[in-house]
């Protein structure tokens, strides 16, 4: 488990977000942000349930205005942001020659710019205390290729640039920034897109190709990101790591 502290988590309406909000509420307080503030707030009284603590709050991470307000309320309402887990994401499929210039516009803008904005809005704060980890969401598809995610792909790697970027930076500062790069993990991003059976179908697939013969849950995820937010990993900056069942091993 991560140390005591405030942690922000975007994203933590649903998904890796959500069941990551969970797992590091059982030592920390946690920040659920999210564009849907409703499913953030769901997040939160689940929390409260399990007797974490958690307060949930509505940003669009690919706003520079609606970030800074959001730190701003963090800062009044609870303080510093100690950590922070950048989960906010979406996954727009298409072939190259098929994507509309504005989906591929708010793919970067939610993965790439609002990676960036979250970063340089908490750093500041994390300078001044000489320490804070952050972890950002990449991806598998950070170092592969598969077809109609050429979008999501792009993003996914600039994501992992920037967090070496950023770390090489920061690391005077005691700041550690790492990125998770999972694969086929059981979200509904997954389901985005997809009828009922075309889920199922690409769950079957994807399950027949890994070595493991599964998905991973997002808890899975959520074990790897508390490594990665505690002092077990201190001696790790900089790197991308992959919880995915052994796919980069074909």
């Amino acid at each position: 488990m991560a140390d005591k502290g405030n942690i922000l988590i975007t994203g933590a309406g649903s998904g890796i977000g959500r069941a990551s909000a969970l797992r590091m509420a059982r030592g920390m307080h946690v920040i659920a942000a999210d564009l849907n503030v409703d499913s953030a707030a769901e997040t939160v009284s689940m929390i409260e349930a399990d007797g974490g603590s958690a307060r949930a709050i509505k940003v669009d991470v690919s706003d520079k205005a609606s970030v800074t307000s959001m730190k701003e309320r963090i800062e009044k309402d609870v303080g510093s942001i100690d950590k922070a887990f950048f989960a906010a994401g979406i996954y727009i499929r298409g072939m190259v020659c098929d994507i509309p210039e504005d989906n591929w516009d708010r793919m970067m803008n939610i993965h790439v710019k609002g990676t960036f904005l979250c970063c340089q809005a908490v750093l500041p704060d994390m300078v001044a205390a000489n320490k804070g980890v952050i972890v950002n969401m990449s991806s598998d598809f950070a170092v592969m290729a598969v077809p109609a995610a050429a979008a999501y792909m792009a993003a996914k790697s600039a994501i992992y640039s920037l967090t070496k970027s950023i770390a090489l930076e920061f690391a005077p500062h005691n700041i550690r920034i790492n990125a998770l790069g999972p694969g086929p993990i059981d979200t509904p991003i997954l389901q985005s897109g997809r009828s009922p059976q075309e889920y199922e179908d690409a769950r079957l697939m994807l399950a027949d190709k890994l070595p493991v013969g599964r998905l991973g849950q997002p808890e899975e995820v959520a074990a790897v990101l508390d490594f990665l937010l505690s002092d077990r990993s201190a001696y790790m900056t900089g790197q991308i790591v992959h919880p995915n069942g052994g796919q980069l091993m074909w």
